[in-house]
């Protein structure tokens, strides 16, 4: 091609012609890739482009089918139409059936479709009891009517009686935790913890385990949370961790205490068993299911792809601290892979071992200076408050036993003498005086200044919102929408009859085998109810005598079998609800570990012998 062209001809114009035999390689290209690469690029963006729509599209059609399905069921029974489908006890039970695996579903892959699980969850609870009213025809026949009364009434009073444990217990938790009560509890964990934060989960897990045998296994998953949230703020998947473990804990620990679970209250108040014998039966299999999942999941947390972890908090120490950044890097090296270590600005050092030392006692002395400085918060005040808080909680269960108190009413007396006591000594004026007083929060979560937090605004014309008040602000009302969405919705099944056919179908499938029923019922257990399967197993076998294997078989099964999904169990919907842990991520990290453990926990209560007997028990019941 041609040159430059000089600088002559007066400024006229100048072509530069371009070599017209020349290659793509040659010409080059703007993005400076050659056409190859470019193809290759195009196909993945136009890959990325169809499988992003189809996952759209997957995702419409998703919500359209659940939420479409439950909508015609509604309105096939607003219409009373077809008969032949309303009235009919055969369809009816498919159909609900249907409609709580589609429920279950949806709140499975809530984090993928974009839908709230509460929402799904009423309004699937809303479909399933209108499908079954009208069912008994309640405006033109009387037995219908009253029939259906009968069985709303029973539902309500399940529900309510769990909805009205929850609510209150939730309130003394947080209302302790307002007034500052579980700062010596979280003084002594870092304690124990020594500034190794690998040690935070075995403690918690060991801890929630023994408080549910004293209490419950709500309350103590409650409780465990709440502290977590305390020494772990900042590092939330490892808190998840702590947290799934914790319902492991709390399920098996309320296994062997006939307070600890309601299944297992069940069976003691109905005289299926004895506090002593259970407790003998059950302590060494509940301690193996409950914490054998603790090695597999701190290795499974342990074991994450390597980052940085600063935790601090406002409450000082460990997890919480005072601005103080404490870096941990999860991932273990390999026999041949150079030592890594990282400092506060995250930089890295290769093969100095000696730093890696250093660093690690001086992240331990870190952890026990800022435990230090936490003990200064541990003010006389806060001790009372959780010594008065943990006092209430332990006459719940108290109550029950002297006075047969259903425990909703020993827990709301709970709380309003918590209210009482805190509200007459003025507790947070002392706050106040302290000059440690945490920063409240509004409606919203937003913080706000003393003036807006003491004094209501303009529009509020009611009470200051302050002590228990503004504790209870903090509860998340979505949560307690959910637990009522999903017991209602397994009330509607047990009213139609269909867990009860299903337990009478377990029966029958398992031939003769109390060790095969409790298995399948403990793994039943965590996808519906387990207080309808085992009122189903205490009236198939009322015969058995009291304290015989098979009950203690079947309260092994209802309370470890319900940690295997998180909406197998109360503590596990808890976390679902406070924590915001969601289906599939408890599926994948927690539950193959709290399936192990629920096989492992049978270990130690199989006998040969009563094994035998038992077999030739069920296989004679007039049932089979």
């Amino acid at each position: 091609g041609g040159g430059s062209g000089g600088g002559g001809g007066g400024g006229a114009l100048q072509v530069v012609p371009q070599t017209i035999g020349a290659s793509f390689e040659d010409a080059g290209t703007s993005s400076g890739k050659p056409p190859k690469a470019l193809g290759a690029t195009k196909k993945k963006g136009f890959r990325r482009k169809a499988i992003r729509q189809t996952r759209v599209a997957a995702r419409f059609f998703v919500k359209a089918a659940g939420v479409g399905l439950m909508t015609a069921v509604l309105c096939l029974a607003i219409v009373h139409w077809p008969p032949w489908v309303i009235e009919d006890e055969h369809k009816r039970v498919q159909i609900m059936s249907a409609l709580f695996v589609i429920g279950i579903f949806t709140v499975a892959v809530e984090d993928e479709i974009g839908m709230n699980k509460s929402a799904m969850m009423l309004f699937l609870a809303g479909t399933m009891w209108t499908f079954l009213a009208v069912g008994y025809r309640p405006l033109k026949s009387e037995a219908g009517a009253h029939r259906l009364h009968e069985e709303l009434n029973r539902g309500l009073q399940d529900v309510g009686s769990v909805i009205l444990f929850l609510l209150p217990a939730m309130g003394v938790v947080e209302s302790i935790d307002h007034f500052g009560g579980f700062a010596l509890v979280t003084v002594v964990i870092r304690k124990a913890m020594d500034g190794r934060v690998e040690r935070l989960m075995p403690i918690i897990c060991v801890f929630t385990f023994f408080l549910s045998s004293v209490i419950d296994n709500l309350t103590s998953t409650i409780v465990a949370l709440k502290i977590l949230k305390h020494l772990s703020a900042d590092d939330e998947e490892h808190r998840r961790f702590c947290g799934g473990m914790v319902v492991v804990a709390a399920n098996a620990g309320g296994a062997w205490s006939p307070v600890g679970d309601v299944t297992t209250t069940m069976l003691w108040i109905q005289g299926k068993i004895t506090a002593p014998m259970t407790t003998k039966w059950l302590i060494l299999p509940s301690l193996t299911a409950g914490l054998l999942p603790l090695v597999g999941m701190w290795w499974t947390g342990n074991l994450r792809p390597a980052s940085l972890d600063v935790r601090s908090s406002s409450d000082g120490g460990l997890g919480g601290g005072g601005g103080v950044s404490l870096p941990v890097v999860r991932r273990r090296r390999g026999a041949d892979e150079p030592d890594w270590t990282t400092d506060e600005e995250g930089h890295g050092w290769k093969d100095k071992k000696k730093h890696h030392t250093e660093r690690e006692t001086e992240l331990m002395m870190e952890g026990r200076d800022l435990a230090l400085r936490a003990r200064e918060d541990v003010t006389p005040l806060k001790v009372v408050v959780l010594a008065f808080g943990i006092m209430l909680i332990l006459l719940v269960p108290i109550l029950k036993i002297w006075t047969g108190l259903p425990p909703y009413l020993g827990m709301l007396l709970a709380l309003g003498a918590m209210w009482l006591v805190t509200d007459a000594l003025d507790l947070d004026a002392h706050r106040e005086m302290d000059g440690r007083v945490d920063v409240p929060m509004d409606l919203h979560g937003t913080p706000m200044n003393s003036s807006e937090a003491y004094d209501p605004p303009a529009e509020h014309h009611g009470p200051p919102q302050t002590g228990v008040v503004a504790a209870l602000y903090k509860l998340d009302l979505t949560g307690l929408l959910f637990f009522t969405g999903i017991l209602l919705s397994v009330g509607a099944l047990d009213s139609a009859g269909v867990l009860h056919m299903y337990a009478t179908s377990l029966v029958k499938l398992c031939r003769g085998s109390p060790f095969a029923l409790c298995i399948l019922l403990g793994l039943s257990s965590a996808v519906v109810d387990n207080v309808p399967l085992v009122q189903a197993s205490i009236d198939m076998f009322k015969e058995t005598e009291t304290d015989d294997e098979l009950w203690q078989l079947v309260a092994l099964a209802a309370g470890t079998g319900g940690s295997i999904l998180s909406i197998g169990s109360i503590a596990g919907v808890t976390l679902m609800s406070m924590d915001g842990v969601s289906f599939m991520w408890y599926l994948r990290r927690v539950g193959p570990w709290a399936l192990i453990s629920f096989f492992r926990g049978y270990g130690g209560v199989q006998d040969p012998e009563d094994h035998l007997r038992m077999s030739a028990l069920v296989a004679n019941m007039p049932s089979l």
